[in-house]
């Protein structure tokens, strides 16, 4: 239950809605979904330390001599497709996981358990993990670059919450003599991500609007 109003709230709290809804066997589902996030992703943390040392191991000189000894060759991406069963992408997600300063995957952590406490849903995952402290790194870069230089990026970081799509909308702009396509999408905040003009949607918005004319 989350971004409730008053009223919708206060229609949930109702007996005979809870009741219809099942809500208190949904609250304890929702609740054992995330126990079983929380641990899976205490695993996968476990397994990037794991991971980390193996790949290191492998790159060292006294695992070239014996590879070479027995007269085997592996790439990067054989090491994780023969060893963890997996591409090389995935392996090296889990590296730099392991990689992370403990303080900051505990932050993580932290935020993780603070927005779920508030029923916002999380990416508590590895690639959730690196996504957030990307991001992080990023908006303290700004930070520090839009004021003094003196620590203004102290503290810095990004939301771990996910919002989800509500809207999108794609026109292929070139097929009306733009220079390139238009794609737009709004979250659940409200929060428009598009890399298009003002103009180029409007002009998106026009002909929707001229369509919907011809139609209704």
């Amino acid at each position: 239950m989350t971004n409730l109003l008053d009223i919708e709230r206060a229609l949930l709290s109702n007996e005979a809605v809870a009741q219809g809804l099942n809500l208190t066997e949904l609250k304890k589902l929702l609740k054992a979904e995330q126990n079983a996030q929380k641990s899976k992703f205490a695993k996968s943390l476990a397994l990037s330390k794991g991971i980390a040392q193996a790949h290191a191991w492998f790159k060292s000189p006294e695992a070239k001599a014996l590879f070479n000894e027995a007269g085997v060759t592996w790439t990067m991406s054989d090491f994780a497709l023969k060893v963890f069963g997996f591409d090389k992408s995935w392996m090296m997600k889990m590296v730099k996981a392991a990689s992370l300063e403990d303080a900051k995957v505990e932050r993580f952590i932290e935020l993780c358990n603070e927005a779920e406490s508030s029923n916002h849903a999380t990416n508590r995952t590895i690639a959730g993990l690196l996504s957030w402290a990307k991001a992080s790194e990023e908006q303290a870069a700004q930070a520090d670059g839009d004021g003094d230089g003196e620590g203004d990026g102290d503290g810095a970081e990004a939301s771990v919450a996910v919002t989800k799509t509500i809207l999108t909308l794609s026109f292929k702009g070139r097929e009306m003599g733009l220079e390139a396509n238009v794609a737009l999408r709004i979250d659940s905040e409200g929060k428009l991500t598009t890399t298009a003009t003002k103009e180029q949607i409007e002009l998106a918005l026009a002909l929707i609007q001229s369509s919907l004319a011809e139609c209704l």
